[in-house]
């Protein structure tokens, strides 16, 4: 389970990148996705099933950061931040878990939280 979770934070984090190409690191194409989900072995299987999971559960964090549902602003992640920033900020939170509230989070909504106290935005967004 850890892995499964630690492969969900790593898909989330790469979910948050810029979308400009030039700054981000190369995204995953649907050739990729197709190459990796075409493997029959145990770890290839669990890390596409973690991947869907993952940029579905982003997009409907996205949402509800969008339509101001969650209650937490918007992140604004610096153009060319490295995934393993990324993982290694969600790691520190996750190393503090503290009450059973925090642990029975939907996991996709932490990562939301923790990239957002991470990376506020520095100015007010639409909807903010």
């Amino acid at each position: 389970m850890r892995s499964v979770a630690t492969a969900l934070a790593y898909v989330l984090a790469l979910a948050c990148l810029p979308a400009n190409p030039a700054a981000a690191q190369p995204a995953m194409t649907a050739a990729d996705l197709a190459q990796l989900c075409a493997g029959e072995d145990h770890v290839s299987r669990n890390a596409c099933r973690v991947y869907i999971l993952g940029v579905t559960q982003g997009i409907a964090v996205g949402l509800e950061l969008a339509g101001g549902e969650s209650g937490q602003r918007r992140p604004c992640v610096p153009a060319g931040i490295s995934a393993e920033t990324l993982e290694r900020t969600v790691r520190a939170r996750l190393a503090g878990l503290g009450t059973s509230a925090e642990r029975e989070r939907e996991a996709a909504s932490f990562i939301g939280a923790v990239v957002s106290a991470a990376f506020p935005c520095k100015h007010a967004s639409p909807g903010e």
